[in-house]
């Protein structure tokens, strides 16, 4: 693969690092492995950051967990689909961030587009309302609500970005929760 993807061009890196913005006017260049040249230039996060993305995420989780079960799921499929369909994309952004082998990258995509589907196809059943029995056998019964708890931090490690990254929130997503995630400080 060059340097410059077809799939996955220097611009369209450009425009999504332009949309992230950091209190400390500092930034630092990523290389790719696979390359060896500049991948991205990317904002260095102070605490305020952390703390203005942990409140939009409160805000957006709010919103999120009044979100339907049925929709969730309908989301977490629409998510299996759209990996699906922009794989090849998705494989060249892995290979330039962590100098996979397309093979293993492929690894990463099928394991995200598995969970999507796994979660969207189980999800009104693993949160509906679960009834047990109470202390008093026959007299009280006990039904066990699941209900999202908030904001869920994630430092994910670098050698699976997209697995670590966003298949292991998709749980606490598909739950009605947000999700903070940081790459490991040892990311390329």
């Amino acid at each position: 693969m060059p340097a410059s993807s077809t799939l996955f061009p220097q611009s369209r890196i450009d425009v999504l690092t332009a949309q992230i913005r950091s209190t400390t006017g500092e930034s630092r260049t990523t290389t790719s492995p696979f390359t060896g040249e500049p991948l991205a230039v990317v904002p260095v996060s102070s605490l305020d950051d952390v703390d203005a993305a942990f409140d939009a995420a409160r805000a957006a989780q709010v919103r999120w967990s009044r979100t339907a079960v049925r929709q969730r799921a309908k989301a977490l499929l629409k998510l299996h689909d759209l990996v699906l369909e922009r794989q090849d994309e998705l494989l060249d952004l892995i290979q330039l961030e962590s100098g996979k082998s397309r093979r293993h990258a492929f690894d990463e995509i099928a394991h995200l587009a598995l969970t999507a589907r796994y979660y969207g196809r189980r999800l009104r059943r693993q949160l509906r309302p679960d009834g047990r029995p109470g202390v008093i056998p026959l007299l009280t019964d006990i039904t066990v609500h699941h209900v999202p708890k908030g904001v869920v931090g994630i430092i994910s490690p670098w050698n699976y970005p997209l697995t670590m990254a966003v298949a292991d929130g998709l749980p606490a997503i598909a739950a009605g929760n947000a999700v903070v995630q940081k790459p490991d400080s040892q990311s390329p």
